[in-house]
């Protein structure tokens, strides 16, 4: 379920941005009266891929700490931690104030063409005099992972690498990642960041667009994250906006939340959320708002009609038809099932911006 604290008003405000984001974009086709299980197979789906290699998924959550114990990076590339999911019940430390402004090289001059291996003794990655490096990043060379501890399995078994490699300029931040097992590409992405100032407000955008593959079948992505800082009014905006599309199998998962935030009273947070899920000719939707306590009031609509209200807490949600009334214990566990994709793809962004400060505070 969803890590505590998400979330502002939506109702019809951020199904209009949800909608807005896919455009009229999604797949097309004859639309079905709504069937709980379909769209809990498509959501099941669409988890899958997010996971479609593990390994290299998990081994992106071990760079950060690498690069940081030999010399970090010389500027963070997300500010005030902005490569992680908003979290109303952490608010007073959502945001780092003090962040900079500088597009400076996102690695030391020193480690550039560094490849850095799995240190048994240090417990985590480590440069080593191994070569093949790109020159202008560094590279991880990837291993089987442990999937109980998240770090590589002893004995080690290499299986590809992972290259981080600086592709910006003098005014703009980008950072490209691939990883490769068994000579096939798994993972192909650029993450840019920009950031304004203007006044007292401050504001940083942070993207990551590419794929996901197993070889076999692809998960294309396009993540955006914004974050806006007054500092004398003392207020915080957060925006995100991710969409993720599997075309081989006609679906489409539009993931859009915003929150404005008092930081003198974060305990009135509220985080509003919305997703859309295009399966073949049908347009499901999930909208909410999740206040600090966690709960959340929402609903569920199917080809635009309302099929069921959402109502409880993140970590326990209650579903009921569109009157009010109990649906079938089948129809629930489904319901969940798509309810719990939310969780899947704010874990999948966090870990799309790991490399790069995403897990350095609250945000």
């Amino acid at each position: 379920m969803w890590t505590p604290a998400l979330r502002t008003s939506l109702a019809a405000s951020l199904l209009v941005l949800a909608l807005a984001a896919c455009g009229d974009d999604g797949p097309t086709g004859p639309r079905t009266p709504f069937d709980p299980g379909a769209a809990a197979q498509a959501a099941t789906e669409m988890e899958s891929r997010l996971d479609t290699d593990g390994d290299v998924m998990q081994s992106l959550r071990l760079v950060a700490p690498a690069l940081e114990a030999e010399g970090g990076v010389a500027v963070q590339l997300l500010p005030g931690g902005l490569g992680t999911v908003p979290r109303p019940r952490d608010a007073e430390s959502m945001v780092d104030p003090s962040f900079s402004m500088m597009l400076e090289p996102v690695f030391p001059t020193e480690i550039l063409g560094s490849t850095f291996e799995w240190d048994e003794a240090l417990g985590r990655y480590a440069i080593s005099a191994r070569a093949g490096a790109p020159g202008n990043g560094v590279r991880f060379i990837l291993y089987a992972v442990d999937p109980f501890t998240g770090t590589p399995a002893i004995p080690l078994n290499e299986v590809g690498f992972l290259d981080l490699t600086d592709e910006g300029g003098a005014s703009t931040t980008r950072l490209g990642v691939l990883a490769e097992t068994g000579g096939v590409v798994r993972l192909d992405y650029a993450v840019t960041a920009s950031y304004s100032l203007s006044g007292s407000a401050i504001q940083a955008t942070v993207t990551g667009a590419g794929f996901i593959s197993d070889g076999a079948r692809t998960l294309n992505f396009d993540l955006a994250q914004t974050v806006s800082y007054d500092t004398t009014a003392e207020t915080m905006a957060v925006d995100l906006a991710y969409d993720l599309e599997m075309a081989d199998e006609g679906v489409r998962v539009v993931v859009a939340a915003d929150s404005e935030i008092d930081l003198a009273s974060p305990e009135s947070i509220v985080l509003d959320l919305g997703m859309t899920i295009y399966d073949g000719g049908n347009v499901t939707v999930l909208t909410g708002a999740v206040d600090a306590t966690d709960a959340i009031d929402g609903s569920i609509t199917h080809n635009g009609e309302t099929v069921a209200l959402i109502g409880g807490s993140v970590s326990a949600p209650t579903f009921t038809d569109a009157g009010g009334e109990p649906l079938t214990a089948g129809e629930i566990a489904a319901l969940q099932q798509v309810f719990g994709l939310v969780d899947d793809v704010f874990d999948f962004a966090e870990t799309v911006f790991e490399p790069f400060g995403g897990g350095a505070s609250a945000i």
